[in-house]
């Protein structure tokens, strides 16, 4: 049965898209606009730039966890999780390390946070914004604490980890030819292979936005689907939400549930990313040995810890 969840999934998205096609094609432009519009515009140069950066000479003496936090919480999601995934494969963070990485700097940006939903949705004030987001942004310094390293950098115990979750024969030839693609160039390599090496982050960048694009589409097409469903104020808020956090927040505006339930929902929904984000979170983290259980867990905990944060902060 689990082999069949994923194809009777899609099944059923290709029957609604037939009997419901007002809803389909709205939600699928609704997707589209937003990645060309927003998504598209925001993340591709940071991840071409980011990218390349990372496999080259220039940055690789900057310590990796401030690298991956500013890349995580300036971009937005994935841009975290895809630098903890080019560091690991260049040899910069070990497994255990990019795990903790993973709960710290897999966050909205503050581009999406203060334009879109504070002042565009909530209509708040910057100064009225910034108690909520400080609380959307504690819970991830919080969930990185558990967990860290007391003794050296060996990997033995790393490795018996990794094993339990993954083929580590395979990972580990992964990890070689990622190493090799994305390890720096040398001081010698000629303006040419600078080139070449600036053309594959773009080429790189330019797979990962399709792969964007195609989940914001297909996730907002199921936001519609629900929302026309499910007559509950509450619930249609809550499951498109859950689907895909921007379509999410903008239905639970209109809702009209209480003020302080509306901003606790929009901000617990930004928190987690939507399972839209997570399989573009997951997209990025292919080859790598990095659980999605484990970042599902720590994505749920933090939207639970800012929705209870922003609930208290809050003016009943």
């Amino acid at each position: 049965m689990k082999k069949l969840w994923f194809p009777l999934t899609v099944l059923s998205l290709f029957l609604l898209c037939i009997l419901r096609p007002a809803q389909a094609v709205a939600g699928a432009a609704a997707g589209l606009s937003l990645w060309y519009c927003t998504v598209l515009p925001t993340l591709l140069p940071c991840m071409v730039l980011s990218g390349y950066l990372i496999s080259s000479s220039l940055i690789c003496r900057l310590p990796s966890g401030p690298l991956a936090l500013v890349t995580g919480w300036f971009c937005g999601y994935p841009m975290g999780a895809k630098t903890v995934a080019d560091l690991w494969k260049s040899g910069r963070v070990s497994g255990q390390e990019g795990r903790r990485l993973l709960r710290l700097c897999c966050m909205p940006s503050p581009m999406f946070l203060t334009g879109f939903l504070c002042t565009g949705m909530l209509r708040l004030s910057l100064p009225e914004s910034l108690p909520y987001l400080a609380a959307l942004y504690l819970p991830p310094v919080l969930c990185f604490l558990p967990g860290r390293r007391r003794g050296g950098s060996g990997r033995q115990g790393e490795d018996s980890l990794n094993a339990a979750s993954v083929d580590m024969s395979s990972v580990a030839g992964e990890r070689r030819d990622g190493a090799s693609a994305a390890a720096p160039p040398s001081s010698e390599a000629g303006p040419l292979q600078t080139f070449l090496n600036f053309e594959k982050a773009m080429m790189d960048g330019f797979l990962i936005m399709a792969k964007i694009g195609g989940y914001l589409m297909f996730f907002t097409m199921l936001s519609y689907f629900f929302r026309s469903w499910i007559r509950n104020p509450f619930l249609s808020s809550l499951v498109p939400g859950l689907l895909e956090m921007t379509s999410g927040i903008a239905f639970t505006v209109q809702t009209g549930l209480p003020g302080a339930v509306t901003t606790a929902l929009c901000f617990a929904f930004a928190a987690f990313g939507g399972l839209s984000g997570l399989t573009q979170t997951m997209s990025v983290l292919k080859s790598t040995p990095f659980s999605g259980r484990s970042y599902v867990f720590w994505k749920l905990l933090q939207a639970v810890l800012t929705f209870a944060a922003v609930w208290m902060l809050c003016p009943k």
